[in-house]
């Protein structure tokens, strides 16, 4: 597929690393856990450091001081999602809209990119990120294996354990494509 490594977000549920760490061995490829949190202010936020486990859904205030505790990296999933961009022509109001899940002021980044997104609602994340002034990652989303590699985050860097991928990530090192074309 071309892929030089593959990162597993599970919904709010981290992998353990004794067995992320046996499939990296076992295939001899990079392979990187995250969790899919949902919170309570709508959405879900991929964090990347904070390997843990959630039994319920949390509000994002919780999660952001979980996260600067552990030293993670939060990114807003799929910012669009629920919203019918393909219809919308006014990329301003359409934001206006999402901006007002009091979510932004807490992530590091947006997924730009999302496997299961419409382009439009893709596109619209971009430019949020954009508008922003974040760095923007992607993410298959796959929920099977012919859905992977669909959107991909692009290090500068080749990333080969967990704490090299979590100082890429601060360092902004990182740009979500789709489709194997940059935006």
């Amino acid at each position: 597929m071309g892929l030089d490594g593959i990162c597993f977000t599970e919904h709010d549920r981290a992998w353990e690393l004794p067995d992320i760490m046996e499939l990296s061995s076992k295939y001899n490829f990079p392979v990187f856990r995250g969790v899919e949190v949902m919170i309570k202010e709508g959405g879900e936020i991929l964090v990347f450091g904070l390997n843990m486990n959630f039994t319920t859904v949390i509000d994002i205030q919780t999660l952001y001081g979980l996260s600067r505790d552990a030293g993670a990296f939060m990114i807003a999933a799929h910012p669009f999602r629920g919203y019918p961009c393909h219809a919308i022509s006014d990329f301003g109001k359409a934001a206006d809209l999402v901006l007002k899940r009091p979510v932004f002021d807490k992530v590091n980044a947006l997924e730009g990119f999302n496997g299961r997104n419409m382009e439009g609602n893709n596109l619209f994340a971009c430019q949020l990120a954009d508008r922003l002034g974040f760095q923007y990652s992607g993410g298959s989303d796959a929920h099977a294996t012919d859905e992977l590699g669909k959107c991909v985050t692009v290090f500068d860097r080749m990333i080969y354990d967990e704490r090299e991928l979590l100082t890429e990530l601060k360092a902004g090192r990182f740009t979500g494509m789709a489709y194997g074309k940059r935006k």
